[in-house]
């Protein structure tokens, strides 16, 4: 019997009825079960309430504090960092971790900014280079199975979907600049980075849109998510 690897689904924090809440979309976790991998979620290890505490509050991690999340990493064969409105240090932590021991690390909307600004991580109270959309089109459509259209150029994106051009969901307010650390895998038609991937590592790869979404209407879009799967096996 072959083992399931397993993958580590980022946790995201809100405050709702003034309730401090950590959870998962489902979508992701069918998105991982669906491609043969056994989702864990990953959930900060601090005492500290995320979902009532804005980034530039929460403070430093501790070493002790460190150290036990990358403990929690250290059962991952791979890790999607998901999508949300804001991050934190351990978000930046589990990122460098994923690189630093090469474990495939897909990252899906804020994750795939989060991936997008490894280069400027730690050392700052917030670390968040992410800049707001102002362009023609409107990123933020929450309710629409397709928003636009993406070109698709040489590179991870293209090998794996074998297309040029491709429709997606979207529902991003922010976008990322191009750096020398990445190499583009995507532009949406008012240019925006849509997809990136790291070279020299196994699979650090992000798209800018919700492909755990698209799976049910989209069967291409499970491609992504067995591609990152099948990097985790070996």
């Amino acid at each position: 019997m072959v083992k399931k690897p397993i993958i580590g689904i980022v946790g995201r924090s809100f405050e709702q009825e003034n309730q401090s809440i950590i959870q998962v979309n489902e979508d992701y976790r069918l998105a991982i079960v669906k491609s043969g991998g056994i989702p864990i979620v990953i959930v900060p290890t601090n005492d500290l309430k995320y979902g009532k505490t804005q980034p530039r509050d929460a403070g430093r991690l501790t070493e002790m504090e460190k150290q036990e999340l990358l403990e929690v990493l250290s059962f991952c064969d791979g890790i999607v960092m998901t999508g949300g409105t804001r991050w934190y240090e351990f978000d930046e932590l589990i990122c460098r971790y994923a690189l630093n021991h090469d474990i495939p690390i897909l990252g899906i909307c804020l994750g795939m900014q989060i991936l997008g600004n490894i280069d400027n991580f730690f050392g700052t109270q917030n670390s968040d280079k992410t800049v707001r959309n102002d362009t023609e089109i409107d990123h933020c459509q929450k309710e629409k199975d397709y928003v636009h259209e993406c070109t698709v150029v040489k590179g991870l994106l293209h090998d794996i979907l074998k297309v040029d051009k491709m429709k997606v969901n979207s529902r991003h307010n922010y976008h990322i600049f191009e750096k020398d650390f990445f190499q583009i895998d995507a532009y949406s038609e008012d240019g925006l980075i849509e997809a990136i991937h790291l070279p020299d590592y196994k699979f650090a790869f992000g798209v800018q849109w919700h492909p755990e979404n698209m799976i049910f209407y989209d069967h291409t879009m499970t491609k992504i998510f067995e591609a990152f799967i099948e990097a985790a096996k070996t």
